[in-house]
């Protein structure tokens, strides 16, 4: 009878088998290489292999590493926009000094830079200012007065005195007639008055040089004219006067013995002289610097 569990299979010789055997191991070996090597192709397409590396314990200082200098980026130069527009910081440029009128033309240009620079006139009477000024300048410093050289004008109102029990002085009130004046002198500009004395230096020296003085320095004239009438002494209010001849003296010997340009600056009262000092102090230290 026929099992119906199992088929008869036909005949196999042992040679057959064994090279059968062979092939397949063949086939599989070839696959196995080819699959080994198309997996280390697609490894080195993709990432680049790492190598390993094996870390060992070593009590060995390693050397540093020097770095790769890369190449300096390059540098473009820039080249700054001109400015359309003018910089408020720069200073202005100076303007041209205006040239110096002779000596015998002055008066005119001085009196008008002083109203330019707003400063009063009215006082000034002299019709060659500097020539005046210098010789005025002068004889302060020698310690005199000469009314002809002034250029200022002097007080209109009397002189007056007041007399008790038979001695006469000076009345106070003689004082005010100073007051317009010495209102004037000191509301002058000193950096006004000390720019245009710089700026006027040059005829001050040819005035110098007419009256005997070619190697005199206006400063210097100036400078020693302020000291004598700053030397002036403090006094009281009254001031006794001697009048035994036609001219009123000072009836203390020290005060009669002054120069005259202190003597008429005792005329003007305490309260005037000590403002013209100050002011005269403020031109000196502006002439000293």
């Amino acid at each position: 009878m026929r099992d119906f569990g199992h088929e008869s299979s036909p005949s196999v010789t042992p040679a057959t088998s064994r090279k059968t055997l062979w092939v397949s191991l063949i086939v599989v070996l070839t696959l196995a290489v080819a699959v080994i090597l198309w997996f280390m192709y697609e490894n080195q397409s993709q990432t680049p292999s790492q190598p390993v590396i094996d870390v060992v314990e070593s009590h060995e200082t390693a050397e540093p590493e020097v770095p790769v200098e890369e190449p300096a980026p390059l540098v473009q130069e820039v080249i700054p926009p001109v400015a359309d527009t003018l910089d408020l910081d720069e200073p202005a440029p100076a303007e041209p000094e205006v040239p110096l009128p002779s000596l015998n033309e002055s008066t005119a240009a001085v009196l008008q830079e002083l109203v330019e620079a707003e400063q009063t006139v009215t006082p000034l009477q002299s019709e060659q200012l500097i020539r005046d000024a210098v010789v005025f300048m002068d004889n302060l410093r020698q310690g005199q007065v000469i009314r002809e050289k002034s250029v200022i004008a002097g007080p209109t109102a009397a002189f007056r005195v007041l007399e008790q029990n038979s001695n006469v002085y000076i009345d106070p009130r003689s004082y005010d007639r100073y007051n317009t004046i010495v209102d004037w002198f000191v509301s002058l500009d000193t950096e006004v008055i000390m720019q245009l004395f710089e700026r006027y230096q040059p005829l001050m020296r040819e005035a110098l040089a007419e009256i005997g003085y070619p190697d005199e320095e206006p400063t210097q004239v100036l400078l020693e004219a302020i000291e004598v009438l700053m030397q002036t002494p403090a006094v009281g209010t009254v001031i006794e006067l001697n009048d035994d001849s036609v001219m009123y003296r000072y009836a203390d010997p020290a005060l009669e013995a002054l120069p005259a340009a202190q003597k008429q600056m005792l005329r003007m009262g305490p309260d005037n002289i000590r403002r013209v000092k100050l002011k005269l102090t403020t031109i000196q230290e502006a002439l000293k610097k």
